[in-house]
């Protein structure tokens, strides 16, 4: 039986967000900004939160509000972000009521929280995933508790979510890994104006059976009792045996899905009395009042509801965030602001591109405990597709370098989980086309990170991506996706063309602090492609680093020509940089060829004074024309170098078609090269 002062206080909780919906109810002009309160979850919510401990992690989801009351925030500060007024100590006014983050050693940790349905699955399960490295490598890097407890990760979902494809990455990592993780599903039977009857063919417990090794019970979770009792036993049971859980809460729904889709949009009374029926405010009053009477029992409710009035009118006063502080925190400063080290030491042996990503990585993972790469087929047994991994698990073991499954969604986003706890993880997608399972968490959770919890979560992590056509690769394994991943804000995109570059870049990729996508074109790996023997160069020394956002002119044109307007100069990166050599070699030192290196941070200082000189300037991709980077990069330079234009930018592009042809006289029909860069490069020269 559970001790009737933790039943006092559990209540307590509880009329705080009864006194809250109403509040936020009663002003609705006032709290304009769309929420959803917890009130029908508030029972599971608390009972989970009375058994978390300061070295533990949750990820909370936006109905959530019980459980933060139950770490220990108060109204005051809930009710801040639900305003988003400026002292919103979570994310400053830039997030959603009940979307926190949190670092501190009073409280779990909370990482960036979003809003899309079951995306905290993967992140969260990185966590976990951090925590067992740890455990493995050197236990001394986890925080602990007073008696020396492990800490343990929860997270939070709803019952909606579940069917999501994401979910299911997660659920599969953790089991098969058999992590230190909670899944604390909580199912109220609607998924906004969807019935559960209508949506999912089982419920979460059901689900669960499918993955073997994964723990499951249910609860109801409107009973704070009973939730109490489960709760305890399962944080117990992961806390000592280190293995995953799922926990499946019957609640009711008492209240609006949010503020903007209310209840009586959608359901009947039929429906609000069923749910009614199941009120955990109700019956843990009910109970208090039979163990201490009516009286005491309205004290508390009075209590929370004169707390939650004096918080309200404290948060309605407080400012409203600065406006000058819009562009803050997207990235973390780093300090890597000029080249350093030796690009072509004494007699070093010239080697591939993919030899300087693997040797950069080398050094980096003998240098940093905390380095971690993982990705498909990178493992012992191939070391990659393209040999780019090659010896590195040997080296480094299983825990460091480790295949996974076919999750492009999971390799993306655990790193946000990772980060967490001090791991710094390289992760490989296999090729370009096969990107786009993990675009959600690139752009949901990873490029918002830094920017919604005002710094304290920035991502460190890179990202290897093999991407371009050459030799009949095929429609689904010669994609360029840069403009795509270029619409992404809050990530950092390189691109480089030769070995020296790779290593250096990779270098600062990971000493920069944020996220950073590397395209890595298969066709310059192995120089194997002809003209693209530039590709191969001395290797760097092994404190060769060069900043990020920095180009490269890696051809120039003779002072003559320039002075006499018969310049141009080509801006390209990647293949394109190979292409526009052999146009600089057949065009007699008109052409100057700058290699951007790296697509954003872009040198835009660099690309304004080298148009301005030339007059005449030609971009250069290998990606379909119409609606590129490339093509933005044009529209740029037109309006900042208009006066200094001899004539308007050209870019040259693959054909804009919708996959690269296998065939490879179609693929070369479609792609750009060396002839064709030389004829516009020849045609704009005679303009």
């Amino acid at each position: 039986m559970t001790d009737i002062q933790q039943l006092k206080e559990a209540f307590y909780k509880m009329a705080l967000v009864q006194a809250m919906a109403e509040t936020y109810e009663a002003n609705r002009p006032v709290c304009k900004y769309v929420h959803s309160t917890s009130r029908g979850h508030e029972a599971i919510q608390l009972a989970t939160a009375a058994q978390l401990m300061p070295q533990d992690y949750v990820s909370p989801y936006y109905r959530d509000e019980s459980l933060l009351l139950g770490l220990g925030f108060s109204p005051y500060e809930l009710i801040l972000q639900l305003l988003a007024k400026g002292p919103d100590i979570f994310t400053g006014g830039r997030e959603y009521y009940s979307h926190p983050n949190y670092r501190g050693d009073d409280k779990p940790t909370i990482i960036h929280q979003s809003s899309a349905t079951g995306m905290q699955a993967i992140p969260t399960t990185g966590i976990a995933q951090g925590v067992r490295y740890w455990e493995r490598q050197d236990v001394s890097r986890l925080v602990t508790g007073p008696d020396g407890e492990l800490p343990i990760v929860v997270c939070s979902l709803g019952d909606a979510s579940m069917t999501e494809g994401e979910v299911s990455e997660a659920l599969q990592f953790a089991t098969l890994h058999q992590l230190p993780i909670i899944y604390l599903v909580q199912d109220n039977q609607w998924g906004i104006s969807v019935t559960s009857a209508e949506a999912r063919a089982m419920n979460a417990f059901e689900f669960a059976a499918g993955f073997k090794g994964l723990n499951r019970i249910q609860v109801d979770g409107s009973d704070y009792e009973a939730s109490t009792k489960v709760m305890q036993y399962v944080c117990k049971e992961v806390r000592q045996t280190r293995k995953p859980w799922l926990v499946h809460a019957q609640v009711p729904l008492l209240g609006h899905h949010t503020s903007g889709v209310r209840k009586e949009f959608y359901r009947t009374d039929e429906d609000w009395a069923k749910h009614q029926a199941h009120d955990p405010f109700q019956k843990l009053k009910r109970r208090l009042v039979t163990e201490t009477g009516e009286e005491e029992t309205e004290e508390i409710i009075s209590r929370a509801a004169a707390a939650v009035k004096k918080d309200f009118e404290k948060a309605v006063s407080a400012p409203e965030p600065d406006p000058a502080e819009v562009n803050s925190f997207v990235f973390v400063e780093n300090n890597i602001k000029e080249e350093k080290g030796t690009r072509a030491p004494a007699g070093a042996q010239k080697i591939v591109m993919v030899d300087a990503a693997l040797f950069a990585i080398r050094e980096l993972m003998d240098a940093h405990p905390e380095v971690v790469l993982y990705g498909q087929d990178v493992g012992g047994r191939l070391g990659g597709v393209f040999r780019e991994a090659a010896t590195l698990a040997e080296r480094f073991g299983s825990d460091r370098v480790f295949n996974t499954a076919i999750q492009e969604a999971y390799i993306v986003g655990s790193t946000v989980g990772l980060n967490a706890v001090g791991i710094k993880p390289i992760v490989e997608v296999q090729f370009a086309d096969y990107i786009y399972p993990g675009i959600n968490q690139l752009v949901t959770e990873i490029s918002k990170s830094s920017y919604l919890t005002c710094g304290r979560f920035p991502i460190s992590m890179i990202l290897r991506v093999p991407i371009g056509a050459y030799g009949g690769g095929g429609p689904y394994h010669s994609g360029s996706v840069e403009s795509t991943l270029l619409t992404i804000k809050g990530i950092k995109v390189v691109y480089p063309s030769n070995a020296a570059d790779m290593k250096g870049l990779m270098k600062a990729a990971y000493y920069d602090g944020n996220p950073v996508v590397m395209l890595e074109h298969k066709g310059l790996y192995w120089s194997k492609v002809p003209g693209t023997d530039a590709a191969k160069t001395p290797e760097p020394s092994a404190d060769y680093i060069i900043p990020l956002g920095k180009a490269n002119i890696v051809a120039k044109a003779s002072s003559e020509n320039i002075n006499a307007g018969e310049s141009l100069v080509i801006i390209t990166y990647g293949m394109g940089v190979h292409w526009a050599l052999a146009a600089a070699a057949m065009l007699s030192q008109k052409v100057e060829v700058v290699d951007l290196r790296t697509l954003y941070p872009l040198d835009e200082e660099l690309i304004f004074e080298r148009v301005k000189l030339h007059g005449k300037c030609l971009i250069l991709t290998e990606e379909q024309q119409n609606n590129s980077f490339a093509e933005a990069l044009a529209g740029r330079i037109s309006k900042a170098c208009f006066q200094w234009l001899d004539l308007p930018p050209e870019v040259l592009g693959a054909a804009n078609i919708p996959a690269i042809p296998m065939n490879i006289g179609l693929e070369n029909a479609a792609l750009p090269n060396a002839e064709k860069t030389i004829a516009v490069a020849s045609r704009m020269l005679e303009s």
